[in-house]
């Protein structure tokens, strides 16, 4: 039996690989994604008891591929994580350790910084592409959200990062910065931005450890309603959609087409997450890949009928190999 052997590449602002100069330091790696987080993270934690390891500074990129080298009945070969922002370098000891922490959106640049700006007469695809600009990044946008007409829009006091943040609520989409892009997808397509479906897998009872299923405890909403300001009008009307067990919105918006458009992206989420499943597998698959299917085997009819979505992935290495937690909704 071949042992199982984990692997990682890791390039410090498209050099070379530094694999040769990690592995004797290396003591774990931790890798989260989420499918509605403003940006992936990355931690990593190397020994530097010679006092010899030179830190990165805080804008250094990273470029990140782990998996399995060698085993049985393991998916094998290292898979393209993207690029990574170090935004804190930390030291400490005894006995003397380096913390290096990133992200996939530079958080040490200008997209904290708050704006006010207004989008007028503009579609989604138009204002994402002007964010995406402002910051030297490409905006990888779904053509189905790409000529979505949006009303006048004010970004008041918010960072970009919030602001699309908010517009990816608004949108039911995925609103993230990852590798170097602004990519925008609607929720549920496993898909990439170019259409490209994401593989389905498989996951037994045996492939892991700890898991949990939970039924949400929640209204059966079948309608959304939300509330626009008619200025002309001098009043607050409302959108309704659905049915009768109507989810009311808070907010107020600015237009009709600004309240149906929320009130479409709150009833899809409404009718998401009936069930919720978390899993501990034993032996990571960094292949898999937010918003993508699972298909669950071993449990029962109730767990094994449903249609499962990623919704989060932390990925573990350290001398014991890859691990990996994930997060599930039915869908």
């Amino acid at each position: 039996m071949t042992a199982r052997k984990a692997g990682i590449r890791l390039q410090l602002d498209g050099g070379g690989d530094l694999a040769d100069k990690i592995n004797p330091r290396f003591v774990s790696l931790s890798l989260t994604e989420k499918r509605e987080a403003e940006a992936d993270e990355l931690e990593l934690t190397l020994q530097n008891t010679d006092g010899l390891l030179a830190l990165p500074e805080p804008g250094a990129v990273l470029l990140l591929a782990l998996g399995w080298e060698a085993g049985e009945g393991l998916p094998t070969g290292l898979v393209d994580k993207g690029r990574f922002t170090v935004d804190e370098v930390e030291a400490s000891g005894p006995p003397d350790m380096v913390r290096i922490r990133a992200r996939s959106a530079d958080m040490t640049g200008s997209l904290r910084q708050r704006r006010t700006v207004s989008y007028v007469d503009m579609t989604l695809g138009q204002i994402l592409d002007l964010v995406a600009q402002r910051h030297g990044r490409e905006a990888r946008v779904d053509p189905a959200l790409r000529g979505q007409a949006t009303g006048p829009i004010e970004q008041e006091g918010k960072s970009d990062l919030a602001f699309v943040a908010d517009l990816g609520r608004r949108f039911d989409a995925i609103a993230t910065w990852k590798d170097g892009k602004l990519l925008f997808l609607p929720i549920g397509q496993s898909a990439t931005a170019g259409g490209t479906p994401l593989d389905q897998f498989q996951l037994r009872r045996e492939d892991g450890w700890t898991w949990r299923w939970a039924q949400a405890d929640r209204d059966d909403y079948d309608g959304a309603s939300a509330q626009w300001q008619d200025m002309d009008a001098g009043q607050r009307k409302t959108v309704k959609i659905g049915g009768d067990n109507r989810l009311k919105l808070k907010r107020v918006y600015a237009t009709e087409g600004e309240a149906r458009q929320a009130a479409q992206a709150a009833l899809s989420r409404a009718k998401r997450k009936p069930y919720s499943f978390s899993y501990d597998l034993a032996i990571a698959n960094p292949a898999l890949q937010v918003d993508g299917r699972i298909a669950l085997a071993g449990w029962n009819d109730k767990i094994d009928g449903a249609s499962w979505l990623l919704e989060s992935i932390r990925t573990d290495m350290d001398a014991n190999g890859l691990r990996q937690s994930i997060e599930m909704e039915s869908v």
